[in-house]
Order: structure tokens, then sequence, then C-alpha cells
């Protein structure tokens, strides 16, 4: 038996109590996305700096694009230049128009992107910093804690995403997509964009609402860990850390996901698009 006065009994209560900071608010979420209009509007209800800068909620294929009727280069039978973004990758781009996405979009969505190429590149990054750091999960420096700590970075990281695109973004309907501000605007305010994505989001309906999905998602991630991690990683004091950490990291992601197309620009690596 556990006793309280035991460390890592304070483990599961963190992650309970991480947890129930969300409750509250899940019934007044569905009750306003069952009030919202069922249509997307073609305008942007958000704050000065919004979740889809530059971006339209269509279900269908009509042309916003185009040049004015009435201007010299107007032409009715021209095709859009936006495309469709995909439903099952979590970045849209500029140029895309973003559909909404169904519960089954957000579940496959949100497993394919836990698995992706960039999310690998995340766990290796973050395993090699913990390495050089000795950071949490605490194994040591050598070889096999390096591959302890890949394994579990893979884990919390797949944990991570699927409970907050698969699962929680449906129950909060939220939109799980980060929209790329894109150039033509400031470095500094893409970089704050990005970087509060963790705080704010969009629901299904397009309005701005605070990313319930993320922080129960991430906060979910952060209690199964009392289930693999060590036990000194147990702790309340490291389960919460870890909850903040994870935090960051998903800021940071965003960030990433912000500039990435640029730097690959830059780099000569992909070919600059032409804007729409």
């Amino acid at each position: 038996m556990i006793s309280t006065r035991d460390p890592n009994f304070f483990g599961p209560l963190a992650a309970l109590a991480l947890l129930l900071t969300v409750v509250p608010f899940a019934a007044a979420q569905g009750s306003l996305a069952s009030n919202a209009v069922a249509g997307f509007a073609t305008t942007n209800p958000g704050p000065d700096i919004p979740d889809s800068p530059g971006f339209l909620f269509s279900n269908s294929d009509s042309s916003t694009s185009s040049p004015n009727p009435g201007s010299d280069s107007f032409d009715p039978a021209a095709k859009p230049v936006f495309k469709h973004a995909s439903h099952l990758r979590l970045t849209v781009y500029q140029g895309e128009i973003a559909t909404p996405m169904s519960v089954s979009d957000k579940v496959r969505g949100g497993i394919k992107n836990s698995v992706s190429l960039f999310s690998i590149t995340g766990w290796l990054a973050s395993a090699g910093y913990e390495q050089v750091t000795n950071g949490s999960p605490n194994f040591g420096t050598d070889a096999g804690a390096f591959g302890e700590r890949l394994g579990f970075g893979a884990i919390h990281g797949i944990s991570n995403g699927v409970f907050s695109n698969s699962l929680f973004a449906p129950i909060f309907h939220e939109d799980p997509r980060y929209y790329v501000m894109g150039p033509g605007h400031p470095f500094l305010k893409r970089l704050v964009y990005a970087g509060t994505r963790v705080l704010t989001t969009r629901t299904d309906s397009g309005h701005s609402t605070p990313n319930f999905a993320l922080f129960a998602g991430n906060a979910g991630g952060a209690a199964l860990t009392v289930t693999y991690y060590p036990a000194h990683n147990t702790t309340f004091s490291e389960v919460s850390r870890t909850f903040g950490t994870s935090l960051a990291g998903s800021a940071f992601g965003f960030v990433v996901d912000e500039f990435l197309i640029d730097a690959l620009v830059d780099l000569h690596l992909k070919k600059k698009q032409p804007q729409p």
C-alpha cells in the first residue's frame, strides 16, 4: 500500500488535478458549439492577431481570390487560385482553404500527426537535450539512457498528440489545425501569434476560444507518465513540470510550423510558392 508520506503518492493526484482543471469548461464549450451557425463565414471573427489569418472556411469551391468584378483583370471563368487543405494534415498554409474537420478527420489526423517525421524529429531533439542535461526522465547519460529517453519521449509525444487532437478536440468542438500566418506580416507579429496558439484556437464554427483541447491533452499526457516514468519522476512537482514543458514544447512546435517553409526557401531546399 502506498503511504501518504511517500512522495510518489502525490504523482497520480497531480495528474488528476491537471485533468480536472479543464472539466468545468467542457459543458460550456459544448453548448457554445451547438449554438453556432452551421455555415462557415468568409471573414475572420477573431482578434487583431487571428487564428486563421488570410484564410477562408468554406464548404464550396466558390472563389474569393479572383479579382473583383468590374476590374480590368476580372475573368468570370477564372478558377480559384486557392486550393483545399488536406483534412488529415494539421498545418494549413497560405493559399489553402480549410474546410471543417469531421470527428473522423480529427481522430485520423491526430494519429497521423503524432507519428510524422516532424514529431520523430522532436523526439530525437528532446531526448538529445535531456541526455546532455540529464533531465527528466532521469536515466543518467550513458548510451542506454538515450535509448530509454527516446522511447519514453515517443510514448509521451504520441499520447499528447492523440489526447489533444484525436480525443479532446472532438469533445471540445475545436479545430486542432495550425494556420500559418506566413510572409507579408512582421516577424514579431508572426512569432507572437505562433507562440500564443497554445492559449487560443478556433471552434469548429470558426470562433476564437481558449485552447482547452491542447491543455487537456497535455495534462492527460503528463498524467500517463506516472505509469511508465521512473518513480522519482512521478511526484507532484515532476508531473507538473512535465505538463509545463509539454506546453512549452507545443508552443515551440507552432513557431517551427510558422517559419519552417521560409527557412527551407532561404536554404534553397524548397521553391517559393506564388502567393494567391
